[in-house]
C-alpha cells in the first residue's frame, strides 16, 4: 500500500551502526525533541559479547580506527598535592635520609637558599605509537560487579597484550611549581620501547558505567591492571634537557659539564629505567583512572544524543525541504547474563515544529524477551512502533504519502498517517524464522458510485502482511497477505438518505469489496515495492536474522547472529 517504504525504517535503525554515542552539536534546524522512552532496545548476549573479546580490532576498522598505531596531542599532568619525603622514608630509607641531609645542608649554608616540598608537573609533547597487538578485547565483568557490590550499570574492561610496543615524543619535561628555580629536566625525541614475544605487554581497564538519577551517564574507570614490572623496557633519546648550574668564586664561574651529567645518566640507564617502569606502573594504577574520570566528567556532561538527518519517507526528488531530525539518547546501561542498552527515541520536521507525537500509536507495554534461549543468537534489537509510526507521521503531514500507486494500476488516496502493529498470525498459515506478520492500519478515500453512499468516503481496514527478510539478504520487505474486512470501519456521515435505510448491508457490501481487492494477495504475494534495510549493521558488523516478530505490545523484536562469524 505504501510507495517507497523501503525508506520508513532504516534511518530509525541505522544509528545503531553508531553506538558510541557522542554530545549533540548544535543545530539550527533541531525542533523540540519528543522523546520516546525506551524506543531502541539492545541486549548483547554472553555469546555475543565473545565476539567483542577476539574481533574488536576488526570492529574498530570497520569503523576506520587503526590500533596499530596512534597520535597524542601534548599534555600535562601537575601533582594535585606537594610530595611528602616522608611517604618514601619505608621503601626508601638511605635515599630520604640523604635526601634530607643535603637540602638542610644547602638551607644552612646558602644564603636565602629554601626549598619548597616538591609539587611536579610533567609535560609530554606531541607523541604516537606503533604496536603489534596479540590481544585488544572489550569484555564484561560480572564478577568485579559482585564483588564491588553494583547493582545497577555495568563493568566492562578493555584488555590489551601487546608483543611491542614504541612509544615516542618530541619532548619530556618535568618541573617543579613549587620551586620553579630549578628550572626543567627532561629530554627531546625520546623513545620508549616495552615486551618482546615471549613477555608482551598486558595491560587490563576496567570501567564502570551507570545512568544517574538526573539521565546522565557516569563513567568511573577501576583500578588499572599491567605487568610493566616484569617485561623487558629500553629507553632511547637524541638530548638530554638538564638546568644550568654554576658556582662563583670570588666572581669566577665555573659552568657544571652537561656532557659529563649525560654520560652519567647513561650509564645509570638500567636503575632510570628500573625507576621509570615503576613510576609508569604506579601511573597507570593510580593518576591514569584519576585523569581518564576527570576527562570523562567534561565529555559526559548533560544527555548523550546522536542527531542525524533523515530523508522523508516518500520524498520525491524535487522536494527542497530540508530532512527530518531524529536522534537516539542513551537512557540506560546494564549488565545482568546480558550486557543491555536502552535508547531513547525521537524524529522531528523542521518545518512542522508543532506536530506532536500520538501517544496511542506507541507500544503498550515492555517488550517481551525469551522467544530463544540467550545461548543461540548473538544480540537482541527490539524497535517500539511508536518510533515507526513517528516517521509515518511526519511525513504523512508532509502530504508525501496523498497519492500512492498499486500494481493493479490503481490509485489509493491516503486520508491519514498509516500505523504498524502486531497481528495474531493467520490459522494455520506456516512462516519462516525471518519473517514476522504484522498490520497496517490505514484510511483510504474512495468513489463508490452508489446511491446508498456519498459521492466520496472514507474507510478504515487493516492490512495484514508479512514483514519478511529478501532472498538475497539486503533487507526486509512487506509482503500483502489479506484485508481483514471485520477491521472495516466507516464513519456514518459517509450514508447517503437510502444508505441510512440498510446500512448493514451496505457495510457488508464494502466488506465485499475489500475481499475482492486482496483475492490475488495470497497467491501473487504482492510485495510493496523496496526493502526495509533490516537488519541494521551495528559498529560496522554485519547482522544474519535468527529470528523476528511483532511482539504483542507493539515492537518489533529481532534475534539477530553476527553474519558468518557468529560467536560459539
Amino acid at each position: 500500500m505504501l510507495r517507497k517504504t523501503p525508506k520508513l525504517i532504516l534511518p530509525i535503525i541505522l544509528g545503531l551502526s553508531g553506538l558510541q554515542a557522542h554530545a549533540m552539536d548544535a543545530d539550527p534546524y533541531m525542533t523540540e525533541e519528543h522523546l520516546l522512552n525506551k524506543a531502541v532496545q539492545v541486549h548483547v548476549t554472553t555469546r555475543g559479547m565473545k565476539y567483542f573479546d577476539s574481533e574488536l580490532a576488526k570492529i574498530l576498522g570497520n569503523l576506520g580506527v587503526n590500533i596499530d598505531e596512534g597520535y597524542f596531542p601534548a599534555l600535562s599532568y601537575t601533582f594535585e598535592k606537594p610530595i611528602n619525603p616522608d611517604d618514601f622514608a619505608k621503601d626508601n630509607p638511605e635515599e630520604v635520609k640523604m635526601y634530607k641531609q643535603v637540602r638542610e645542608l644547602l638551607t644552612k649554608w646558602l644564603v636565602g637558599f629554601s626549598l619548597n616540598d616538591h609539587r611536579p608537573t610533567i609535560e609530554i609533547g606531541e607523541s604516537g605509537y606503533i604496536a603489534k597487538f596479540s590481544r585488544f578485547s572489550l569484555v564484561t565483568d560480572q564478577k568485579l560487579m559482585e564483588k564491588l557490590g553494583k547493582r545497577e550499570g555495568a563493568i566492562l574492561a578493555i584488555e590489551l597484550e601487546i608483543k611491542h610496543l614504541t612509544l615516542g615524543t618530541n619532548s619530556v619535561k618535568v618541573w617543579d611549581i613549587n620551586n620553579e628555580f630549578l628550572g626543567k629536566v627532561g629530554a627531546e625525541e625520546v623513545s620508549l620501547s616495552a615486551g618482546d614475544a615471549k613477555n608482551p605487554l598486558k595491560v587490563r581497564l576496567p570501567f564502570y558505567l551507570r545512568m544517574n538519577a538526573y539521565g546522565a551517564l557516569e563513567f568511573e574507570a577501576l583500578d588499572v591492571e599491567n605487568n610493566l614490572d616484569s617485561i623487558p623496557v629500553s629507553l632511547q633519546y637524541k638530548k638530554l634537557l638538564v638546568p644550568q648550574f654554576a658556582i662563583e668564586i670570588n666572581g669566577k664561574k665555573f659552568l657544571l659539564n652537561n656532557k659529563e651529567i649525560d654520560k652519567l645518566f647513561t650509564e645509570q640507564a638500567p636503575a632510570i629505567l628500573e625507576s621509570v617502569r615503576k613510576n609508569l606502573g604506579d601511573f597507570a594504577r593510580n593518576q591514569l583512572p584519576a585523569m581518564l574520570n576527570e576527562k570523562a566528567k567534561e565529555f559526559l556532561k548533560g544527555n548523550l544524543d546522536q542527531v542525524q538527518n533523515m530523508v522523508p519517507p516518500g520524498k520525491e526528488p524535487n522536494d527542497t525541504r530540508p530532512d527530518f531530525k531524529w536522534g537516539l539518547r542513551l537512557q540506560n546501561i546494564g549488565l545482568k547474563e546480558s550486557l543491555n542498552i536502552e535508547l531513547g527515541a525521537y524524529a522531528e520536521d523542521p518545518v512542522n515544529p508543532r506536530s506532536l507525537p500520538r501517544p496511542e500509536d506507541k507500544s503498550r507495554g515492555a517488550v517481551t524477551w525469551g522467544l530463544i534461549p540467550q545461548a543461540k543468537y548473538d544480540i537482541g534489537l527490539s524497535l517500539d512502533r511508536g518510533l515507526i509510526n513517528r516517521i509515518l507521521q511526519l511525513s504523512f503531514e508532509r502530504r508525501n504519502f496523498e497519492k500512492i500507486a498499486m500494481s493493479d494500476g490503481s490509485t489509493l488516496r491516503m486520508m491519514a498517517s498509516p500505523l504498524i502493529d502486531y497481528v495474531k498470525a493467520p490459522v494455520a498459515m506456516p512462516i519462516k524464522d525471518s519473517e514476522t506478520w504484522v498490520k497496517l492500519r490505514v484510511a483510504v478515500e474512495n468513489k463508490p458510485d452508489s446511491i446508498f453512499l456519498k459521492e466520496k468516503i472514507v474507510v478504515e481496514f487493516d492490512i495484514i502482511a508479512k514483514l519478511r527478510q529478501m532472498a538475497d539478504k539486503t533487507g526486509m520487505q512487506l509482503v500483502l497477505y489479506s484485508i481483514d474486512p471485520d477491521s472495516m470501519a466507516m464513519d456514518d456521515k459517509y450514508f447517503s438518505i437510502a444508505g441510512k435505510l440498510l446500512k448493514g448491508k451496505v457495510r457488508d457490501g464494502i466488506k465485499d469489496k475489500l475481499r475482492e481487492q486482496c483475492a490475488g494477495w495470497k497467491s501473487k504475494e504482492e510485495a510493496i515495492p523496496g526493502a526495509f534495510p533490516l537488519p541494521p549493521e551495528i559498529l560496522g558488523i554485519k547482522l544474519d536474522i535468527n529470528r523476528v516478530l511483532m511482539d504483542p505490545k507493539g515492537h518489533l523484536v529481532m534475534y539477530l547472529n553476527y553474519a558468518n562469524a557468529g560467536a560459539k
